[in-house]
């Protein structure tokens, strides 16, 4: 397939595109969302439980999804819940999105009530590991589908089911109602339904549309300026923590807000560890050009907040290894290894492991440290921020153990340097 970029990006996060973020759930190289239409029906008429299906990866898979449906009711009436198939098997290809449609009714002697569940188990088999081809966090939106808008907008509309990130990934309750009336008969026949929504037969156009957007893109990449996008990464980065259970402290927020418009601001490009057009938040942008060009007329700290992100971040653990590296006495590991690390960090934020203390301040804290005087926002005391990052590293101290304690040794150093970088550049308290 011929190409047209001088990169390769990240395949298209259709999945994100129709379900809302605290509904997707990723079984490592297969994201799913779930959920039922209409939430509420009558006896007699057919509902659907509803899957959608994103491959992670490079190879094929085949997908095994089983419904246990309720027998009973909460006052032990029984209840009489049929499907076209309580088990389905389906194969996937490789980068395919799709929907699966699975029709159920309820029928006599089930009563009206509310949120009787199903249970959902999904399960699915790769007969190799295959490469990533989406970032596990979302990614851009597709500016290309297999189906037409209108069919998004629909599925869009279904009330996907919030699943804990705590809980069981590959078991999922789902919830319906059975409104107090009869329709006259029973369906003669449920079928199942499967339509693709996009395939890697989409992507030389993709490509195309991609590579029309890239000269805006680096327009727009000079506008993330440390004025322009600090406020925005640094609210971002207090909610995006807080929601995957690592409440921030002042201090740790800014540093990490700072070492990620560092990043933004052509810091992976001046530390030398990638070329604009290789950073993932780089090509996503290009992708939501292409996908949504309204973009191009947002304020630069909207676009970094609503889309850029989480690949944002992907690009500040990289590119904060390289900014601490000639200031600590540490091995840091070989790229590779840092890579390893950058993609557990977003695989944390995408709920597919338990927060880890390393993942605030290792590289991120410690590298908006480094950089602490060279991005200033506006009304910005880097001396606060020292002070402020003081006050937790005594927190978090007391409570450090193994690992940790050798990056909160890193950190006392690096504050240490920082103050006299601020006294030699003639910063005063405030």
């Amino acid at each position: 397939m011929n190409n047209p970029l001088q990169f390769d990006p990240m395949l298209p996060d259709v999945l994100g595109m129709i379900a809302p973020a605290n509904a997707r759930i990723t079984l490592d190289a297969l994201q799913l969302a779930l959920g039922v239409f209409p939430r509420q029906a009558y006896l007699n008429q057919p509902f659907e439980v509803v899957v959608i299906l994103q491959s992670m990866i490079d190879q094929p898979m085949n997908i095994r999804i089983a419904l246990q449906l309720p027998v009973k009711d909460p006052n032990g009436r029984p209840m009489n819940i049929a499907t076209a198939k309580k088990m389905v098997d389906l194969p996937l290809k490789a980068g395919e999105v799709g929907a699966l449609r699975i029709p159920v009714v309820a029928l006599s002697p089930t009563q009206p009530g509310d949120n009787y569940p199903i249970q959902v188990a999904v399960r699915y088999r790769a007969a190799r590991s295959g490469k990533a081809m989406r970032p596990v966090t979302g990614g851009a939106p597709a500016s290309v589908l297999a189906v037409s808008p209108f069919k998004l907008q629909a599925l869009s509309d279904i009330e996907f089911v919030h699943h804990p990130q705590n809980a069981s990934q590959e078991n999922v309750t789902l919830q319906f109602d059975i409104a107090p009336r009869r329709m006259p008969n029973p369906p003669q026949e449920l079928k199942i339904a499967y339509e693709t929504l996009w395939t890697v037969d989409q992507l030389a156009e993709e490509q195309e549309l991609l590579a029309a957007k890239v000269e805006e893109a680096r327009m727009i990449a000079s506008t993330l300026t440390r004025y322009a996008i600090y406020s925005s990464a640094l609210r971002r980065v207090e909610s995006l923590y807080a929601d995957h259970r690592l409440a921030l402290h002042p201090g740790e927020s800014k540093a990490i807000a700072k070492m990620i418009t560092y990043t933004l601001d052509d810091g992976a490009t001046l530390e030398q560890v990638m070329p604009l057009e290789e950073t993932r938040w780089f090509q996503t942008l290009c992708q939501t050009l292409a996908a949504n060009p309204e973009v191009s007329t947002w304020e630069p700290g909207e676009i970094v907040e609503r889309y850029l992100m989480e690949s944002a971040i992907y690009d500040a653990v990289l590119t904060g290894f390289s900014v601490i590296r000639p200031r600590v006495r540490v091995n840091l590991g070989d790229r590779q290894e840092r890579a390893n690390y950058a993609n557990r960090l977003v695989s944390w934020l995408a709920g597919q492991s338990e927060p880890d203390m390393a993942y605030i301040y290792l590289p991120l804290v410690l590298g908006g440290v480094t950089v602490n005087s060279t991005v200033m926002g506006r009304d910005d005391d880097p001396w606060r921020l020292l002070d402020e990052l003081r006050e937790a590293y005594r927190g978090r101290m007391r409570l450090a153990t193994g690992a940790s304690v050798e990056i909160f040794e890193m950190l006392d150093k690096l504050m240490v340097r920082a103050e006299d970088d601020l006294r030699r550049a003639r910063i005063q308290r405030e």
